[in-house]
């Protein structure tokens, strides 16, 4: 092994990489022959265990980037919040969609064939901060058109930076906000608990804890940061499932549409209990209730890739096509339609930030699922290339 094959393997076990390993990387993509680097980064699928059609993939997706990687006049430092160490154990999946990644980042504007050049189809914004609050008195208010400052005449309710903030109160009604498609949202409640709400979702409370307990109703996915208090448990329900948090910051992710509800804990304990099935999690750890079956199990699960949303990023690591696609219609507001032939249940690997345009999203994909998309309105169809 020379030098080089060596600092790439050592590369390849970091949880970070700096600036300048990545732009050494970007370079050696560039000057290293196909057949050389494919090796290596089939050996690096074989090594993690990876099935079949993952070797496949890598093969066609090194020939690929190869074939389409450009001189790169200068390293962004923009593209580093990419490099996390959620990647962690699928390194050479990392490569490919780093390197993918920044091509499309850096590549200059030309003309290409229609086929391969998604950015010739219909664009269309990413998500933003928008939101609705229903009040218990049923007067519903939109967030986003709204100014920073006391909400409704409420001294106690208020906007502030994109998030809803509620201050002690004596009420007895409940709130409850409501992100749409292509929303996401923020907001602390009365005991100074925080929940980001993500898109298509909703989330039920009071204004005020005044009982024996906290409990909150979720539609969708968010992420809590609980406040403690060990005189009133915390209670996050959904259809189902609940879960008693005993104390910390955790996700759930349960959208109606997807098989199952996951629940994933970052720091403290929770307690997920569905019918007369309950876990306890610790931190790391993840349940996962199937809605079909009704059976809750614990899950191998991985926090950073869970809240990743959360935190701007869009993942997709060995993920289900027909999954990650509900995410982006999910977050771009848009529909999807299948070709006929299409395996919605091949899985891909990749990664964006939220804040891009559809179009950079799904160059991404076409690079890592072999696929063709094209946009018309807000609608995606994927076909076969």
């Amino acid at each position: 092994m020379n030098h080089s094959e060596t600092y790439l393997h050592e590369l390849l076990a970091k949880e970070h990489w700096t600036e300048e390993e990545c732009r050494w990387l970007l370079q050696y993509l560039e000057e290293t022959p196909g057949t050389e680097l494919k090796s290596l980064m089939l050996e690096r699928f074989r090594a993690h265990g990876l099935e079949v059609r993952d070797q496949a993939l890598a093969e066609n997706l090194l020939g690929r980037i190869h074939a389409r990687m450009q001189p790169l006049p200068s390293f962004e430092t923009k593209v580093v919040p990419l490099y996390r160490r959620w990647w962690k154990g699928t390194a050479a999946a990392v490569v490919i969609s780093v390197a993918a990644t920044m091509y499309f980042m850096q590549m200059p504007s030309k003309p290409q064939t229609a086929k391969l050049t998604p950015a010739a189809m219909e664009d269309v914004a990413p998500g933003g901060n928008k939101a609705r609050l229903l009040l218990g008195n049923g007067k519903s208010l939109v967030l986003d058109q709204m100014a920073d400052g006391p909400i409704s005449g409420d001294a106690q309710l208020h906007k502030e930076d994109a998030a809803l903030v509620y201050g002690p109160s004596g009420g007895n009604s409940s709130n409850t906000l409501i992100t749409p498609k292509g929303g996401q949202y923020r907001v602390q409640l009365e005991d100074g608990t925080k929940v980001w709400l993500n898109a298509a979702s909703s989330l039920e409370y009071p204004v005020a804890f005044n009982g024996s307990d906290r409990t909150v109703r979720l539609t969708g996915e968010a992420y809590f940061e609980v406040a403690k208090n060990a005189a009133k448990p915390f209670f996050v329900q959904m259809n189902g499932m609940t879960v008693q948090v005993l104390g910390t910051n955790f996700n759930i992710n349960a959208y109606a549409e997807e098989k199952r509800f996951t629940t994933t804990l970052l720091e403290g304990a929770v307690r997920v209990v569905a019918g007369n099935q309950r876990l306890t999690l610790a931190p790391g750890e993840q349940t996962s209730l199937e809605q079909h079956s009704g059976i809750l199990q614990r899950a191998g699960g991985d926090a950073e890739d869970a809240i990743a949303w959360k935190n701007g990023i869009f993942t997709f690591k060995n993920h289900e096509l027909a999954a990650v696609m509900r995410d982006i219609s999910r977050w771009y507001d848009v529909d999807i339609i299948y070709d006929k032939g299409i395996d919605e249940k091949i899985h891909v690997t990749g990664a964006m930030r939220r804040q891009d345009n559809l179009s950079q999203a799904l160059k991404i994909l076409e690079l890592t699922a072999d696929l063709h998309f094209s946009v018309q309105g807000k609608t995606i169809t994927v076909s076969k290339k």
